[in-house]
Order: C-alpha cells, then sequence, then structure tokens
C-alpha cells in the first residue's frame, strides 16, 4: 500500500473511533464524569498523602486526628454522639462538638473502628471530601442551567482551586472544606 492510502485508512479509523467514543459518553455521561471525578480524588489526595510513612501535618491536623480519635473511642463505647471529647486535654474533655460539629467525621471514625489506622481513615475521608466537592458543585452548575461540559468545567474550577486544596492537604482545615462541599450549591 501506498503511503497516503495508509493515512487515509488511519484517518477513517480514527474518526469511527471518535465516533464510537461520542456515543459511548452520550450514552454513559454520567458513569463516566463519576468516575474521572473518582479518579481525580483519589489523584489529588494520593500525591500529598501516599508517601510511605509520612503525612503532611499542617496547622489543624492534630486537633482534628484527636476528634476523630475520640469519635472513633466513642463509638466503641456505644456512644454515637458524645456530647464532651473525653480525649482531649489528657482525658479532662474538650466540648469540640459545639465549634466543629461531628457529622462529617463519622466516615474516617467508623473506618478508624473497623481497623484502619488514622492516617488510612483519614487519607479515604480526604477522598471522599474530594469526590463529594466535585459532584455537588457538578450539580449545582446543572442546576443553574449549564450544559454538561459548562458544569464540568465549573466544577473542576472550584474543586482544583489552590485555596480549598491547601485547606484540605496544607492546613487541613477540616470544618472549612468540609463546609466548602456544599458552599456552591446554596
Amino acid at each position: 500500500m501506498l503511503e497516503w492510502q495508509l493515512s487515509i485508512l488511519k484517518y477513517f479509523y480514527e474518526e469511527c473511533m471518535m465516533q464510537r467514543l461520542k456515543y459511548f459518553y452520550k450514552r454513559h455521561a454520567l458513569t463516566v464524569t463519576l468516575l474521572f471525578f473518582g479518579l481525580l480524588s483519589i489523584a489529588m489526595v494520593a500525591i500529598v498523602y501516599l508517601q510511605p510513612n509520612k503525612i503532611l501535618s499542617g496547622s489543624d491536623y492534630h486537633f482534628h486526628m484527636n476528634r476523630i480519635e475520640n469519635l472513633a473511642l466513642s463509638i466503641k463505647q456505644g456512644e454515637w454522639f458524645p456530647r464532651i471529647s473525653y480525649f482531649f486535654i489528657g482525658g479532662m474533655g474538650y466540648a469540640a462538638g459545639l465549634f466543629y460539629p461531628d457529622a462529617f467525621l463519622y466516615l474516617p471514625a467508623i473506618l478508624r473502628v473497623v481497623g484502619l489506622s488514622i492516617k488510612e481513615s483519614f487519607i479515604v475521608f480526604a477522598i471522599a471530601i474530594n469526590f463529594s466537592t466535585f459532584l455537588i458543585t457538578y450539580i449545582s452548575g446543572k442546576l443553574a442551567d449549564f450544559n454538561k461540559k459548562q458544569a464540568l468545567i465549573f466544577s473542576l474550577m472550584y474543586g482544583l482551586s489552590i485555596y480549598r486544596f491547601a485547606d484540605l492537604v496544607n492546613r487541613q482545615a477540616i470544618g472549612e472544606v468540609s463546609t466548602g462541599i456544599g458552599i456552591c450549591y446554596q
């Protein structure tokens, strides 16, 4: 075969594959979008947290890890809604739940009860926060009459913002990041 004949065959093959991909995406747009958000969430956390025997500890890290540990210990003892966090101040306790509600911390606390380490439970929690942020922002974009592409771009712009990412990985400001999940929805 001549070179120009090969290039024509290659063009038609690529065009056929693009048509198949577009058709697949149209039929499975939600699944592809959710898979994309999941992989992106894992990648964002893996860049920082999946390093052997290391975890970045920001200014709020120890405070929030104590909250997760306290909630896990309370759940083990059968108390699902503790008012005082006795894990703080050498057993004296602190009413952290008055200022930082524990609703978002049940996922890492239950993972801690199941047997994951504090680092592993926090990593799963960070992935869940990222995924939830992308998903809620995407839904918010759709509710604001954006088309799929615009909603995806809107979700990526918010979910990948430097400030939000720094809050999650540098400061570990769990209260602020958890609140940021639904900020676009309001």
